[in-house]
């Protein structure tokens, strides 16, 4: 129901338009400590310390108000180094899982160039190597939802960089966006 949901917000926000106000929108990992969305896309952790990797979308020439994404389980995929992991939405409404898929959207324009969404927190245990990794949700296109008045036009994002922990190897991103649709394409995804 949560997705109907979503799609139906989603659907009213957006237009019919074949592109948005966002045509370069790129989607980051960053491990700035200050939360501002700096593009440090590699970290070294400290047994006990936390830090946050930040997911951030930068070239918004429009602004955001919805956008949706999925992120790799560091807990799972690096098992030992993590006492605890928590995602924190900075968006208004979160519908879904950080780890399963989840669409973040806004009651305001967010209005860029650079917005960071939310971070997930994580305590380490021990060192290692490790990756923090955006992933397609698996129901929704890699779609950014602008600003633009009366509704929100759509462009798809492309992955700048993930996170890399320590040394690990860490999937590259992926600058080149996902193939543009119509939203008669889209909307046909969930007849």
């Amino acid at each position: 129901m949560k997705r109907l949901l979503i799609v139906g917000m989603v659907l009213a926000m957006a237009s019919l338009a074949f592109a948005g106000g966002n045509p370069n929108v790129k989607a980051y990992v960053s491990f700035d400590q200050t939360g501002g969305g700096a593009e440090i896309h590699q970290c070294d952790m400290t047994m006990y310390v936390g830090f946050n990797a930040y997911f951030c979308f930068s070239d918004l020439d429009m602004g955001l108000t919805v956008v949706s994404f999925m992120i790799n389980n560091p807990m799972v995929e690096c098992p030992g180094l993590f006492a605890s992991q928590s995602f924190t939405n900075l968006m208004d409404i979160i519908v879904g899982d950080p780890f399963t898929g989840m669409s973040l959207a806004s009651t305001t324009c967010r209005p860029g160039p650079v917005e960071v969404v939310g971070y997930l927190n994580l305590f380490p245990i021990a060192v290692g190597d490790c990756c923090v990794v955006i992933l397609d949700d698996p129901d929704f296109p890699r779609w950014v939802v602008d600003c633009t008045t009366p509704n929100g036009e759509v462009d798809f994002y492309g992955v700048l960089s993930n996170g890399t922990i320590g040394a690990a190897d860490c999937p590259p991103g992926d600058v080149v966006p996902v193939e543009d649709a119509t939203w008669g394409g889209i909307k046909a995804l969930y007849r």
